[in-house]
């Protein structure tokens, strides 16, 4: 399954939607009438946020709690890889009666046929969590629903960021690929559909597209765990009642991330890691909160 054509089929804000709900922990629902493209799909889905964990329920857990085992870690220890937790169509119904929250879940489910059964169905999810993605998928065809989620109040410049510069890089990268072969080739000694063929870098272009998404991925991902670092310390010296604050452009720099506004990474920081540091920004007026104050102005 290529995964990358299959976002071509969406809209350009569905497809970042979708990047999107993963990396905040949203869970996605995955229906339609085919379980083994279902189950294909989901680990496409997955392997999309390489960061994280993928735990199979009824493969790596059965029960709620072997599954507060598996995470029991994330509270304790910040350097402990998260999980995210994938559930293949045969026991998704089971998984959704023994659970009741199913944040970071990404879900399988082979469509009921009765409509009315679809309804309670939604009905009976749509109470697992605060906001839900769900993408239907019948043969090539796919479509995309959501639960709670406005889209238009939903920045999505990073994920849109990203998936300009896949299509910026990979065709930059075919391009030299072509040039090079060219410059080596005499068109009149060489069959022109041979020629065609050895032009060709559709497999490779797959395969480019998947590695610069990994690492736009892996630079946010890394930017923000350096601005949690830093953020978490502040926060130890405003319980020390040593108040502190930074400015954004100060933050920004001192990560070496500054493709996405700070509110992206706060938001992230904060479904990743659970801590919400939304009030170590300084907005650049100095604002006295004690005796003891420590400003690091951006």
């Amino acid at each position: 399954m290529n995964f990358f054509k299959i976002l071509d089929k969406f809209k350009k804000d569905y497809s970042s939607l979708i990047l999107y709900c993963l990396l905040d922990r949203i869970p996605i629902i995955v229906m339609g009438d085919d379980s083994e493209k279902l189950n294909s799909f989901l680990i496409e889905l997955s392997e999309l946020v390489h960061f994280r964990r993928d735990y199979v329920f009824y493969t790596d857990f059965i029960s709620l709690e072997e599954y507060d085992d598996l995470i029991s870690n994330e509270g304790i220890d910040y350097n402990y890889q998260r999980a995210h937790i994938r559930c293949p169509c045969e026991v998704a119904i089971k998984a959704l009666n023994t659970f009741k929250n199913i944040d970071s879940w990404l879900i399988g489910i082979v469509i009921p046929k009765n409509k009315e059964d679809l309804l309670k169905l939604r009905v009976f999810i749509n109470k697992k969590a605060e906001k839900i993605l769900y993408i239907s998928f019948f043969s090539n065809n796919f479509s995309i629903d959501f639960e709670q989620i406005h889209l238009k109040s939903v920045d999505l410049t990073l994920e849109q960021n990203i998936f300009k510069k896949i299509s910026q890089d990979t065709e930059k990268s075919i391009i030299k690929m072509k040039r090079v072969l060219n410059d080596k080739i005499t068109s009149n000694q060489l069959d022109k559909d041979f020629v065609n063929t050895l032009l060709d870098f559709e497999i490779e272009k797959s395969e480019l597209k998947k590695n610069i998404f990994k690492r736009e991925i892996q630079n946010f991902y890394s930017g923000s765990k350096r601005a949690f670092f830093i953020l978490s310390r502040l926060n130890l010296l405003n319980n020390l009642e040593v108040y502190t604050k930074i400015g954004t452009k100060t933050l920004l720099e001192t990560i070496d991330y500054e493709e996405v506004p700070i509110d992206r990474i706060i938001s992230f920081i904060k479904k990743e890691w659970g801590e919400d540091f939304s009030e170590l920004i300084e907005d650049g007026k100095k604002s006295f909160m004690g005796d003891k104050i420590v400003s690091l102005w951006g």
